[in-house]
C-alpha cells in the first residue's frame, strides 16, 4: 500500500490526533506561564524583603537587562528603574519583567545584597555584644549593692543587740526597783494576837466592875 493511500485512510484520525497534541501542548504552555508568573512574584518578594533590610538602592549593569540603556537600579519595593540613552526614565516592578530579565537582575544584585546584609549583621552583632556587656556590668553592680546593703543591715542588728541587756542590768541595780519584802505568813500573824481578856490580872482573877 502506497503512502498516499495510507494518508487517505488515516487522514481524519491523524488530523484529530494532531489537534489533541496541539491542545495538550497549549495547556502545558499555559501552566508554564502561570508557574513563571508565580515564581517571578515569589522571587520579587524575596528580593524586596532583603533590600528592605539594607535600605539601599542597588545599581544594575545595562548588560544584565539585555537592552541598551544609560543606567538602571533596583530601588525599594522591588522596582526596577531604567534611564535610557535619551535621558528618559521608566520604572516597572521586578515581577512584571520577562522571566529571563528577572533571573538576570537577581543574579546581578545578589552579590551586592549579600555584602550589605553581611555588613549589617556585623553591625547588629556588635550592638548586641555591647548591650550584653553593659547588662553584665549592671548585674554585677546590683549584686554588689545588695551585698553591701545586707552587710550594713547585719552591722546595725549587731549594734542594737546589747541594748536590752544593759537596760535590764541598770534596772536591777537601780534602788527604785528594790523588791519589797513579802507579807508575813498566817503563822506569824497568829503569834502576835492577844488571847487573854482585857482587865484580866496576871494572877488570873477578874477585876470588879
Amino acid at each position: 500500500m502506497s503512502s498516499g493511500q495510507q494518508d487517505k485512510e488515516n487522514g481524519p484520525s491523524g488530523f484529530a490526533d494532531s489537534l489533541r497534541d496541539i491542545q495538550g501542548e497549549y495547556m502545558m504552555l499555559g501552566e508554564l506561564y502561570e508557574k513563571q508568573k508565580s515564581y517571578g512574584q515569589k522571587l520579587s518578594e524575596l528580593m524586596k524583603a532583603m533590600q528592605f533590610e539594607v535600605d539601599t538602592v542597588i545599581p544594575i549593569r545595562p548588560e544584565a537587562l539585555g537592552r541598551p540603556c544609560k543606567s538602571a537600579y533596583l530601588v525599594s519595593e522591588g522596582v526596577v528603574v531604567v534611564y535610557d540613552t535619551n535621558g528618559g526614565m521608566t520604572s516597572k516592578p521586578l515581577y512584571m519583567l520577562p522571566s529571563d530579565a528577572i533571573i538576570a537582575i537577581i543574579q546581578e544584585c545578589t552579590p551586592e545584597l549579600q555584602r550589605l546584609l553581611s555588613e549589617k549583621r556585623k553591625n547588629e552583632s556588635n550592638k548586641v555584644k555591647s548591650m550584653e556587656r553593659v547588662l553584665r556590668e549592671l548585674k554585677k553592680a546590683q549584686t554588689t549593692f545588695k551585698q553591701t546593703k545586707r552587710d550594713d543591715t547585719m552591722e546595725e542588728e549587731e549594734e542594737e543587740e546589747p541594748t536590752p541587756v544593759m537596760e535590764q542590768r541598770s534596772q536591777r541595780e537601780s534602788p527604785e526597783m528594790v523588791t519589797p519584802p513579802p507579807p508575813p505568813s498566817k503563822t506569824q500573824r497568829d503569834s502576835f494576837n492577844f488571847r487573854g481578856i482585857f482587865g484580866e490580872k496576871k494572877d488570873g482573877t477578874t477585876s470588879q466592875s
